[in-house]
């Protein structure tokens, strides 16, 4: 009994080096990829076309095939696994506010991958770090620098004829380890009141927590991590609020309706 108990362990104990080392081994393919897009892949989409929306489109494409591809990777290392509810909804979605909860580095990768084709509101630090800057430049990906600018950017670009839908975090940052949801900020509210576009919530969980706010990447939990996606009905503005007008009051409580969502579902589980 002794003995298989320590032969137990010993398998747990490599089984968890090697999720660490097959971790570390993601991370950096992600890395180089990404340098790959900036370098070789961009250039190549901006030569292909002389049309801005049609170069957009395509990085965007490459973005996602390349962002499938690193979770099947990690599917296949027995890094993780991921489940999704909806996912119909996610596909076919066009011409809509994605609004999505945060609990996880890798939810980001996994929402893009997901969806056929679109536009992502991203921070700074995506903005200029080495590794992501190119790709999310080429893809015509919106800064959100904390000013007007990125909701009048998102407003336009949800407008546009036959425009693919924005996906977008309104807890602005990853949750922190044993939170369950960050207030939301009112970016989000801000463009869908303007746009007057369905809302499509989405909710994502990850079991056990991984890959939060302030945790490294090779902080991995006990054992593979399960992301589950669950793609919510659309919403549409005039079935939140009575009054539509473009006013802070206006703004505060449909920003408050997309947090009373999330928290109620999330309460559920």
């Amino acid at each position: 009994m002794e003995k298989m108990l320590k032969l137990k362990e010993i398998k747990q104990k490599s089984n968890y080096l090697w999720r660490v080392a097959a971790t570390g081994l993601s991370f950096a393919s992600f890395g180089v990829g990404g340098i790959g897009i900036a370098t070789v892949v961009a250039p190549l989409v901006r030569l292909s076309s002389s049309s801005p929306e049609v170069r957009q489109q395509r990085a965007q494409q490459v973005i996602r095939y390349s962002f499938k591809g690193f979770t099947e990777m990690m599917v296949k290392l027995g890094i993780m696994s991921y489940s999704v509810e909806g996912l119909h909804k996610l596909q076919n979605s066009r011409q809509e506010l994605v609004i999505a909860n945060h609990p996880t580095l890798i939810d980001v990768v996994v929402m893009i991958g997901l969806m056929q084709q679109a536009n992502c509101v991203v921070k700074q630090s995506l903005w200029s770090n080495p590794f992501t800057r190119g790709p999310v430049r080429s893809a015509g990906y919106i800064l959100n620098a904390g000013s007007q600018q990125f909701i009048e950017d998102s407003v336009a670009r949800l407008q546009e004829q036959g425009a693919a839908s924005l996906l977008i975090f309104p807890e602005g940052t990853r949750t922190e380890k044993g939170e369950r949801l960050n207030e939301f900020q009112r970016g989000a509210a801000n463009i869908a009141i303007r746009a007057n576009v369905p809302i499509r919530p989405v909710l994502i969980s990850c079991t056990p927590s991984t890959l939060t706010k302030n945790e490294k990447w090779y902080h991995v939990p006990a054992q593979p991590f399960h992301i589950e996606i669950k793609v919510l009905d659309a919403i549409e503005i005039k079935d939140m609020l009575v009054d539509s007008d473009i006013t802070p009051k206006q703004v505060r409580q449909l920003n408050q309706r997309f947090y009373q969502i999330f928290n109620d579902e999330l309460s559920k589980k």
